[in-house]
């Protein structure tokens, strides 16, 4: 489906047709993330993985991500060639790898394999629908990337809500679950929304563009900010469920058919979309960088304080974790936003996929940290390590306005 070539000719209401789609596709290919990290808890009965070996399965998707990021900024695939088409491939190729996971792998060394591949298969699904996004919208981006970015956290979380649910199924039941969710919304875009009229002529390529982008103050500053706030994310998405496991122990099997451990997990990872959603319609008017900035602190609080919430009644620590949910990832679009705007616009899909890669170099050491903290302190106090990062986060976004951004 093409489209006219001048803002003029688009409606609002085929931009925000457009905006559904994507954000409807991102949370379907997406669903493959934490596929492996949903099943961990049995792969570690079935394969007697300890804490830190079961981590690697998300670790795995990270490596592959960065891997995979590389190879899409170092050769501009997501700006030399039509954004849905590499949306769509990198979706297909995804659900076929994390399938042959459910069906191939047999032990941690395959599995964590398998789950690097699915990783950077990802590395073309959520930069290039941020892309996609962009070339949509010139005004209210931080807004629109919030609906994107709520997505993909609900997509995110999906793998949880279905093993929550299918108890009695098998766990390749949930990755081959995720496999087909994938490859729908692989399909979804490259059918059913075209190109955008702010989309910029693609680039040629230049493979130091990944690196001249950082010569750009604020478009450096917005990024070190971000990197901040990855090393809290994904240490608290992948890793909340060994939390409420010490916290309640036995408690928190199962209730009706359904498992809680997993169902909790969701519920945390599910929040940002709150948090995403929220924070992009407050940034209209209150601005990006200012949304990131309270955020950042925000979740920094609540990391700083989780060993003591983790005494509190179980519905106040829910709550505690819910909030902590929200704010935790309501900055994420807000960074793209910001990124976007103060990178060459030229190479925008290679300035996003470049600050991506990094922040998820950042979970790698996260993620890896707190299980071999918690074999000291516990994971009562090991998730307070992970404040550091939104407080780093939050300088930079002060030097930001400092630089004189007003977003």
């Amino acid at each position: 489906m093409l489209n006219e070539s001048t803002p003029a000719a688009q409606t609002r209401r085929e931009a925000n047709r457009a905006l559904t789609i994507v954000s409807a596709a991102v949370f379907l290919a997406s669903a493959v993330w934490f596929s492996g990290t949903a099943a961990a808890p049995a792969l570690r009965a079935e394969w007697h993985l300890g804490d830190a070996q079961a981590a690697w399965l998300t670790t795995a998707v990270q490596l592959g991500f960065i891997a995979g990021t590389i190879i899409y900024s170092l050769l501009n695939l997501a700006d030399r060639f039509n954004a849905r088409r590499v949306f769509c491939v990198s979706a297909l190729v995804g659900a076929s790898v994390n399938l042959a996971f459910a069906l191939l792998a047999d032990g941690i060394g395959a599995a964590c394999a398998l789950r690097f591949l699915t990783g950077v298969t990802l590395a073309g699904v959520y930069p290039v629908g941020m892309k996609i996004v962009a070339s949509w919208f010139r005004e209210g981006l931080g807004w629109r990337l919030g609906v994107m970015v709520g997505a993909l956290a609900l997509g995110t979380a999906t793998p949880y809500l279905l093993r929550a649910l299918g108890t009695s199924f098998d766990w390749r039941a949930t990755i081959a679950g995720a496999s087909a969710l994938a490859t729908a919304g692989g399909l979804l875009l490259l059918f059913g929304v075209g190109d955008g009229p702010h989309l910029k002529a693609r680039a040629r390529f230049d493979w130091r563009a990944a690196f001249k982008i950082f010569r750009h103050p604020s478009f450096r500053y917005t990024a070190f900010g971000y990197f901040g706030h990855m090393w809290e994310l994904y240490a608290f998405w992948s890793l909340s469920t060994f939390y409420f496991a010490a916290r309640f122990g036995d408690q928190a099997t199962e209730w009706r058919g359904v498992a809680l451990l997993p169902l909790l997990s969701f519920a945390t990872v599910g929040a940002g979309v709150v948090g995403c959603v929220a924070g992009g319609w407050v940034s209209r008017t209150a601005g990006e960088r200012r949304v990131a900035l309270v955020s950042l602190c925000v979740s920094g609080a609540c990391s700083a304080l989780s060993g003591f919430a983790f005494e509190l009644r179980p519905e106040l620590l829910l709550a505690f974790v819910l909030v902590w949910g929200v704010f935790v990832v309501s900055d994420s679009p807000q960074f793209s936003a910001l990124a976007a705007r103060h990178c060459p616009p030229e190479y925008t899909g290679t300035a996003l996929t470049v600050q991506n890669g990094i922040g998820f170099a950042v979970t790698i050491f996260s993620i890896q940290l707190l299980p071999l903290l918690a074999t000291v302190v516990g994971w009562r106090w090991a998730f307070t390590v992970l404040a550091g990062g939104p407080f780093v986060g939050a300088y930079f976004m002060w030097r930001l306005g400092r630089a004189g951004s007003t977003a």
